[in-house]
């Protein structure tokens, strides 16, 4: 019961946020929209920042076991970006509300890089995948941002553009987009 109470609040801080936005997102929206009261909401939460931050770790964390799937670490490069490229592309597809917030936290004043350096271990495998490329030389020893803007960045601005149905890719434009981006960083 106490785990759906506290599931509930999660998912009504989504709604809200993905609606309003975090400064337009009181307590007492998240509690209506959720049907617990305020007072049970801090007492899973020590504040809205709280739970502002700890929805960010479990969707970052969720967003992390997507980017595995089809075990991308054990493939080579660029195979294993072209996975991790194309897991985040479905990420973003299927879960609209999630990508919306972590682009909105990553955007806001509540994001602090060095707060959540080792958010999750799933992150950390990620970062050294690409370690792992720098050392062999296969790609290009740019800064994570940028990697990121060129590869998963990608991911995100389409997948967004497919969501608001601009556009719309099959599995074989996907892949032909996941492999220019693998270009684009390698050496």
């Amino acid at each position: 019961m106490t785990a759906d109470k506290e599931t509930a609040i999660l998912d009504a801080m989504l709604d809200l946020v993905a609606e309003r936005g975090f400064h337009g997102t009181p307590v007492s929206q998240v509690a209506k929209r959720s049907g617990v009261s305020a007072g049970i909401i801090y007492h899973y939460f020590d504040s809205k920042d709280a739970l502002i931050h700890e929805l960010y770790r479990r969707i970052k964390m969720d967003y992390g076991r997507a980017l595995l799937a089809g075990d991308p670490l054990s493939l080579p490069w660029p195979d294993n970006l072209t996975c991790v490229w194309l897991n985040a592309f479905r990420f973003y597809v299927e879960h609209p509300r999630e990508t919306l917030y972590l682009e909105q936290y990553e955007n806001s004043p509540y994001y602090d890089p060095a707060h959540f350096t080792n958010l999750d271990e799933n992150m950390g495998q990620l970062a050294a995948m690409i370690q792992t490329e720098f050392a062999a030389g296969t790609v290009q020893e740019l800064p994570f941002p940028v990697l990121y803007e060129l590869t998963l960045g990608v991911a995100l601005g389409l997948a967004k553009r497919q969501i608001a149905g601009v556009v719309v890719m099959d599995a074989s434009e996907l892949e032909h987009v996941a492999e220019a981006c693998c270009r684009a960083i390698a050496k």
